[in-house]
């Protein structure tokens, strides 16, 4: 089964769903995304901690790394939901609580969780506004949120996305995965974020160079390959550096927000 489809539509044993998961995170990109992404996490000791869009629970076991020792993981998928579970269970011994449900419609009291996890859920919610609205309302006072999607404004978006839509001819691209329904531009995003009541505090990138470029050319001649270790060293050092204008323009856009009371 090839990652470029829709895998999690597909796998009905959670186990296998969360091999096909986890192996996602040792690609390149996901590795350096999951580092800025992590880096962005509070501590979290004694905090009450929603994982929205819980997938197979890699960044439910980073917050429980931050020390939270109260998660709930939820999804509508309910193989997620277990997968997400037993990685919790199998890699720090926690055994999280995990819920079936729609993001737009959570089944939690106004004000219930400190931190909540939305990565790569946003672009694929039709209502997107009413996510966030969600998010707001159990969400605590000064409770923060940790949202991570995909960039419109990336370099790899403004090369690729031209080349995937009018000359393959696939005309509803929207990355690797034919379930997203929208990228976001940053203004767009942090428009959209203001406007449901949560305030960034905080924005990053991630990826900035494309690197399906760069693999590609390492299959080639020698020049080529060097080359791309050029790329990927101009990719690390502007990884490196937080709060600089070219995180704007990242094919991953991060963003931290906060409730006001």
């Amino acid at each position: 089964m090839s990652l470029a489809e829709p895998y999690y539509h597909k796998i009905e044993d959670p186990q296998e769903f969360l091999k096909h998961y986890l192996d996602i995170y040792e690609g390149d990109y996901n590795k350096r995304r999951a580092r800025k992404i992590i880096s962005l996490l509070p501590k979290l000791k004694e905090k009450r901690v929603l994982d929205i869009g819980c997938g197979g629970g890699f960044y439910s076991l980073a917050a429980h790394g931050k020390g939270c020792k109260n998660i709930i993981q939820i999804d509508s998928s309910p193989v997620c939901v277990q997968a997400a579970k037993s990685n919790l269970l199998e890699n720090a011994n926690y055994d999280a609580e995990g819920v079936v449900a729609d993001a737009t419609n959570l089944p939690f009291t106004d004000g219930y969780f400190d931190f909540v996890l939305c990565i790569d859920l946003i672009e694929h919610v039709k209502e997107d506004s009413l996510l966030l609205r969600e998010i707001r309302r159990v969400l605590r006072d000064n409770g923060l949120m940790l949202l991570a999607t995909q960039n419109s404004n990336s370099i790899t978006y403004v090369l690729e996305a031209p080349i995937q839509r009018y000359v393959l001819k696939n005309r509803n691209w929207m990355g690797w995965d034919p379930t997203h329904i929208r990228f976001y531009t940053p203004k767009h995003l942090l428009h959209l974020l203001t406007t449901s009541g949560l305030t960034p505090i905080e924005i990053d990138g991630t990826y900035f160079i494309p690197y399906g470029i760069g693999n590609w050319l390492q299959r080639l001649q020698r020049l080529s390959k060097a080359l791309y270790r050029i790329l990927v060293f101009i990719n690390e050092k502007m990884e490196s550096k937080r709060k600089a204008l070219w995180n704007l323009f990242g094919w991953g856009i991060i963003c931290l927000s906060i409730k006001r009371t």
